[in-house]
């Protein structure tokens, strides 16, 4: 029971550590348009003060006519803006996360379609200066479906501490807000990218646009800009630099755990659990219930009533239609990134890459060792709770006590999925782009495993190097640099091994902005002690490795991998037949392989014993 009240103690210093009051500052006034925006100070110490602005609006918000429509250039009411306080999140549904930093229960519908604005961040001594720093544009994951723009997860103190750069991080619509395909629906706009299904992707390139003209006044070069995301964000990276209206708008990107796949526009349309005509039709029906057929076939083609229709649905009823996936930790299911032939080539991401339509820039591609055991650590599929079911339904932290439930085959399916997930990102992403690109492409891999047993529980072997683990190493995490105690430090970092995590944090952070100061990595400011070795096809295919010194440190590598390689491995992996086929069945989810690919490695994977 002690240790029990010893997680609450810490979770409630975790929550207090982030609900702080803001006060404007004098010093950071900005001068935009002749509007004076004033932000505050997040740090409370003397080494260096940090600046930030919260919550300035870069286009109008999105409601009423505005939904589902291109963003559209935001005019201030007032000569002054607060930009002190922390900005709405964009409509999603809650997750596990949520409940454990904000309270917010999980698989509730919570914030706005108001949720437009950006935050940008920058060392006090360096914004009023003449020399610009580079400019580092945050996207933040979560399936394109959740998150925020002001998560405690990047919000920045220590990175601006250690590093000179401004950094800027922006809300975009999430969900079905965000990418949703109706035939018609703004076919009597006079604005072209209103034809697009992409207004996330429109919110990424308009948000940029806003950088590109405002930056210099808080410090940053707008012609030094380095886009950077996690999961769906790095997936989102990797989608402009396809988008032909972001072309002119950064210089690079750095892509952690992201992935080429995109949903044609049949399948985000008529997908029968996700698809944005099949909700509208059981939205219709449920309105109308006794509607025949053919009524509900002339309301589908009347693009005006459709129209009226869908903009007077509320938030919670558009939201409530999509599924919640166990497999994708609480994320909603709902189809996005639309080879739309507007904002994204009709072809896809993947096949874009493939064929080299894409922006020729510096590039960054990472995975992490053990992607998949975020997702499977949560799952039943694969676990089992340790407590008893009215204790771990207390809170949401004492849920984390799980149990693999078969650890051989728990291993085994998250290193054969997330071997899949670097082949993908990492290996042939790279190959692509070296092809046009021949000495600016560098890759990555994640390895950091060191959580610590903690009531019985041994982190190291349930989540190792889990997606989204190395957020806090590049941004300098409080935990990871100050020591600081928080809800979940207790499970991720040992502190018999904290000058080492803090050691491998601050040199990840350095060749992350190294790669944004000049697009390589290693010598620009810092100096550091591993060459990471730009990727050439054929001659130099290597990535580097990120590891803790008590462990192998950082170091460059060449297991590159293959379909084959991969499926040899797992054909003879000491596992069952079932087992294997299970694996095999689920590296071929959503893949970019062609049907007739998959086809030819089910008929000679274990002589066809999976099909």
């Amino acid at each position: 029971m002690k240790k029990t009240l010893k997680i609450i103690l810490i979770l409630f210093v975790f929550i207090s550590s982030y609900s702080f009051a803001n006060e404007a500052v004098d010093e950071s006034k900005v001068v935009l348009n002749d509007v004076e925006i004033f932000g505050t100070k997040i740090n409370e110490d003397d080494q260096k003060d940090i600046y930030a602005w919260y919550g300035i609006p870069y286009a109008k918000p999105p409601v009423g006519e505005y939904r589902w429509k291109a963003p559209r250039d935001f005019e201030f009411s007032s000569n002054t803006f607060d930009a002190t306080k922390l900005p709405n999140r964009c409509v999603q549904v809650s997750n596990f996360y949520d409940e454990l930093i904000t309270g917010q229960k999980e698989g509730t519908i919570f914030g706005s379609e108001d949720c437009l604005y950006l935050n940008v961040f920058a060392p006090a001594d360096s914004f009023n200066n003449k020399k610009k720093l580079p400019v580092m544009f945050w996207i933040h994951g979560g399936g394109n479906t959740w998150g925020y723009s002001a998560s405690p997860m990047h919000i920045p103190t220590n990175f601006l501490k250690l590093h000179d750069v401004i950094l800027v991080t922006i809300n975009y619509r999430l969900g079905p807000f965000g990418w949703f395909s109706v035939p018609d629906l703004n076919s009597s706009s006079r604005e072209p990218l209103d034809q697009s299904p992409n207004f996330g992707t429109l919110d990424m390139i308009k948000s940029l646009e806003w950088v590109n003209q405002n930056i210099k006044s808080f410090g940053g070069d707008p012609n030094n800009i380095t886009i950077f995301g996690e999961s769906a964000g790095a997936r989102n990276v990797l989608s402009l630099y396809v988008a032909k209206p972001a072309e002119d708008l950064f210089q690079r990107g750095i892509v952690q755990s992201g992935y080429l796949v995109s949903d044609s526009v049949e399948y985000s349309r008529n997908n029968p659990d996700s698809g944005s005509l099949t909700f509208l039709k059981n939205s219709i029906k449920e309105k109308n219930p006794a509607m025949n057929p053919m009524t509900l076939k002339e309301t589908l083609e009347d693009s005006n009533v459709l129209s009226n229709f869908l903009r007077d649905l509320p938030k919670e009823e558009i939201i409530s239609f999509y599924r919640v996936r166990e497999d994708a930790g609480g994320l909603i299911e709902i189809p996005n990134v639309i080879p739309d032939g507007i904002i994204i080539p009709k072809e896809g991401i993947f096949e874009s890459y493939m064929n080299g339509k894409y922006q020729d820039k510096e590039i960054i591609l990472g995975t992490n060792r053990d992607e998949h055991k975020l997702f499977m650590s949560g799952n039943p599929r694969f676990v089992k709770t340790v407590l008893p079911n009215f204790i771990s339904n207390l809170h949401p932290m004492l849920g984390l006590w799980t149990k693999q439930k078969d650890e051989k085959f728990y291993d085994a399916y998250s290193r054969y999925q997330s071997d899949a997930w670097k082949l993908d990102a990492v290996d042939n992403a790279s190959r692509y782009i070296s092809e046009k690109n021949k000495k600016n492409v560098y890759a990555y891999r994640f390895d950091w495993d060191d959580e610590p047993k903690f009531l019985g529980m041994d982190f190291s072997k349930l989540l190792g190097a889990a997606h989204a683990l190395e957020i806090g190493f590049v941004f300098n995490s409080p935990e990871i640099i100050d020591g600081q105690e928080s809800g979940l430090s207790d499970i991720l970092y040992k502190k018999e091994n904290a000058i080492f995590d803090k050691n491998l944090s601050i040199s990840m952070s350095q060749y992350w902005v190294n790669f944004a100061y000049d697009g390589n990595p290693n010598s620009n400011p810092y100096p550091l002690d591993v060459n990471w070795d730009h990727w050439e096809n054929k001659i130099n295919e290597r990535f580097i490795i990120f590891d803790t010194e008590n462990d192998q440190g950082i170091r460059m590598n060449n297991a590159i991998l293959s379909e084959d390689s991969i499926l040899q491995n797992l054909s003879s992996e000491n596992l069952s037949i079932k087992q294997k086929c299970i694996i095999f069945d689920d590296l071929f989810d959503r893949t970019t392989l062609s049907k007739k690919v998959v086809s030819s490695l089910y008929d000679n994977f274990l002589r066809g014993k999976c099909i």
